[in-house]
């Protein structure tokens, strides 16, 4: 006879998977990586709620260096939230000279996630950008 699988219910109906990096690639230094090219790279997420309701959702960091748990937050109707390359250290992943993995989101309603992917030379201003809408996966 078949051992039934328990299954657990999650109120998070959606899942947002959000490439992150927070690093420099500076040739002759110890911030040399073959990841990237010359130059230095910052991510930021927004995360909006269009919903006329607030939202609960989760957020952790997977990387090589590590799985954070998750952190519960909640979004009030149209509220806007932030997260940057200062803040992964805040989900207890710790790193020294940089930052690759995904900031994973669930959330038991619909969001709008958007990723702004900076590129800049050492000592130079933004020399690209890229804004990437994050598309949601049912869970």
């Amino acid at each position: 006879m078949a051992k039934a699988i328990k299954t657990q219910r999650t109120p998070y109906k959606f899942q947002y998977a959000v490439k992150f990096i927070c690093s420099a690639n500076i040739p002759g230094t110890s911030q040399t990586t073959d990841a990237f090219v010359p130059g230095i790279y910052q991510t930021a997420v927004n995360i909006h709620n269009p919903q006329t309701i607030a939202i609960k959702f989760r957020k952790k960091i997977a990387s090589p260096l590590g799985i954070s748990k998750y952190f519960d937050d909640v979004l009030k109707p149209d509220e806007v939230k932030r997260i940057t390359c200062s803040q992964i250290q805040d989900f207890g992943i710790t790193f020294i000279h940089g930052f690759e993995g995904f900031l994973v989101i669930d959330s038991t309603h619909s969001l709008d996630v958007v990723a702004v992917y900076t590129a800049g030379g050492r000592g130079e201003q933004v020399s690209s950008i890229d804004v990437e809408q994050i598309k949601e996966r049912k869970l």
